[in-house]
């Protein structure tokens, strides 16, 4: 199957990844050449400008592609925020533009399901009344019709989400959210994460099905909800209550937006609701955290915890449970949560999946701690290796780098057969050198306080992190 997707943006381009990668025939549209240039680098699938705007501009690319031999479109371009002149030349016009040059070709138009107006927290499908007052809505519906007009498909996309982009989460985490309107309980949200839009847009494109559908998950809830449950998996306060803003571009609305007809084709979710892919997106909390951290609008909310890093060997299960004994705190090991997760040793699941395998273990080990208060936790040697650790880790609490030297840190690891990184070395020192000077950049960065504990003994070690911790969570309740 030949697809073109017009706007390779946040859920555009996966899309078309996602089709590529079944075996689909792939020409993906940007705005600029500039932007062609760079997604064509990094994409195994073809790439070509093209303004969507311009009626000769898409005629031309007819021409290029050999419009005939054309199986199916996406219109996924986006307004780039702009208002109802926007609207009409990319929505409107490049729908009409996209039809009349390739009129062979399934027609796909991603639309919002922001065109249902319904303000009373009803339930809507897609037979409901959806005629917006707002221009911008009705020219979201004048798109549609050209969609449907042609024989093709619409696909109302709810709120999209998806890893560095989570206006709820941003907005809590910066102080910019608020509950409006419906009596202190807000607005019902309605979502999508990107990942499972594309999945319905290809479902759809391959599937050749015409008419409407909802694209949204299994679980609205209203932002109270919502925002509760971040506030306490995020350690914030409750932000307040507004007035609904009647400056929204497309209108406030509360509605319940149905998924059953979409589900009724054989389409399913990977992530039935925004906490399900919080807790499962390897990336998503991880990359908000970050940009929060990154903008430094604001700084990031530190939970209650202690955590203890350093290279294996340099103590820090030891010396995390005579903190939490000291200290009246739990105790967390996140090679135990591993272990005791997978039901295999480190070593056997190094051996069955890779290193690799075990880092998006620990990932997912980590992001279970999220909301978790009153603890002490002790993290593998290499959980500051990937990225997507970092934020979290920044956010979990307060943290403590034990360091040692390696010669000092081979002799403790000698006898122990759970250190996959070091099997088989005959040089263990070397190795672990070799992981100090990888490491001791990321350790450096993350840590608040860094423990030399060479000449200190497991009980004096945990003293100063005990001591140090007390000061650093006495200044932040001031």
């Amino acid at each position: 199957m030949k697809v073109l997707i017009a706007g390779c943006g946040f859920v555009g381009e996966r899309a078309a990844d996602q089709l590529h990668a079944a075996g689909h025939e792939v020409i993906g549209l940007t705005h600029s050449p500039e932007s062609a240039v760079r997604l064509a680098a990094d994409k195994p699938w073809r790439v070509e400008a093209c303004d969507i705007s311009d009626g000769n501009d898409v005629a031309a690319l007819a021409a290029k592609l050999n419009a005939p031999s054309l199986d199916a479109f996406i219109h996924c371009a986006s307004s780039s925020r702009g208002g109802a002149e926007m609207y009409q030349s990319v929505y409107v016009n490049g729908m009409r533009h996209l039809v009349a040059a390739f009129p062979q070709a399934f027609a796909l138009y991603t639309g919002s399901t922001s065109v249902y107006p319904q303000i009373h927290g009803e339930m809507v499908d897609e037979t409901s009344f959806a005629d917006p007052e707002r221009d911008t809505g009705r020219l979201l519906r004048e798109a549609e019709n050209i969609a449907l007009n042609a024989g093709g498909a619409v696909g109302r996309l709810a709120g999209i989400y998806g890893p560095g982009r989570s206006f709820v989460l941003k907005n809590l985490l910066e102080g910019k959210a608020a509950v409006e309107g419906n009596h202190g309980q807000g607005r019902l949200l309605n979502q999508i994460h990107a990942d499972d839009a594309a999945a319905a847009l290809v479902h759809l494109v391959t599937e050749r099905l015409s008419g409407i559908f909802n694209i949204v998950d299994d679980a609205q809830m209203t932002q109270r909800q919502c925002l509760e449950r971040l506030c306490m998996t995020f350690g914030t306060k409750m932000p307040p209550e507004r007035d609904p803003d009647p400056a929204r571009k497309r209108g406030w609305s509360h509605k319940r937006v149905s998924n059953t007809k979409l589900h009724a084709t054989g389409w399913s979710l990977r992530y039935e609701s925004y906490f399900v892919a919080l807790r499962d997106d390897p990336e998503l909390a991880s990359s908000i955290l970050n940009l929060v951290h990154s903008s430094g609008e604001v700084p990031l909310p530190r939970q209650p915890n202690i955590l203890l890093i350093g290279l294996m060997g340099s103590g820090k299960t030891t010396v995390g449970r005579i903190v939490a004994q000291m200290i009246g705190f739990q105790f967390v090991d996140t090679d135990a949560m591993i272990v005791e997760t997978a039901g295999q040793t480190i070593p056997e699941i190094f051996a069955s999946e890779g290193e690799a395998g075990f880092r998006l273990r620990e990932s997912a080990a980590l992001r279970s701690l999220l909301g978790k208060r009153g603890c002490v936790i002790a993290t593998g040697g290499g959980i500051v290796t990937q990225p997507r650790n970092l934020p979290i880790l920044r956010h979990l609490g307060y943290t403590v780098w034990l360091d040692a030297d390696p010669e000092r840190l081979a002799r403790r690891t000698a006898m122990s057969n759970n250190r996959p990184l070091l099997t088989g070395e005959e040089d263990p020192k070397a190795k672990l050198e070799r992981l100090l000077i990888e490491r001791k950049p990321l350790y450096k960065s993350l840590a608040d306080l860094r423990i030399q504990t060479a000449e200190l003994t497991p009980q004096e070690t945990a003293y100063g992190v005990m001591e140090s911790a007390r000061v650093f969570f006495a200044k932040m309740k001031r």
